[in-house]
């Protein structure tokens, strides 16, 4: 095996934002039930290829909120997941090679 030499011999990795109930139904249904003050909770997960590799700790988000991007100021912990998602990422040697306009939109690369 030679150096890796192209977008063929690379994964890309990105981070997204991710509403932790609406994995699934019974996700969705223990979230709401399980609320507090009618929260929703959110997590950041890295994936690859669409399959989830990483996942933060969920943080809490007020519902009337929408679609919304949250912010630290009222979604208390959403900096504190999004750091622990980022050293998992980053202790697996993955490269940070670009950013979106969000601030946990990361996109990160390493050889296959």
């Amino acid at each position: 095996m030679g150096e890796s030499s192209g977008t063929g011999d690379a994964e890309t990795l990105t981070v997204e934002l991710e509403d932790a109930g609406g994995t699934s139904w019974w996700a969705s249904l223990l979230a709401t039930l399980s609320s507090q003050y009618g929260n929703a909770y959110k997590r950041f997960v890295g994936r690859v290829d669409g399959e989830r590799r990483y996942v933060g700790p969920t943080f809490p988000v007020p519902r009337t909120w929408g679609d919304i991007p949250p912010q630290e100021a009222w979604a208390p912990e959403m900096n504190r997941s999004l750091a622990e998602v980022l050293r998992h990422i980053e202790d697996d040697h993955w490269v940070q090679t670009g950013k979106g306009q969000q601030p946990w939109e990361f996109r990160f690369t390493r050889p296959r």
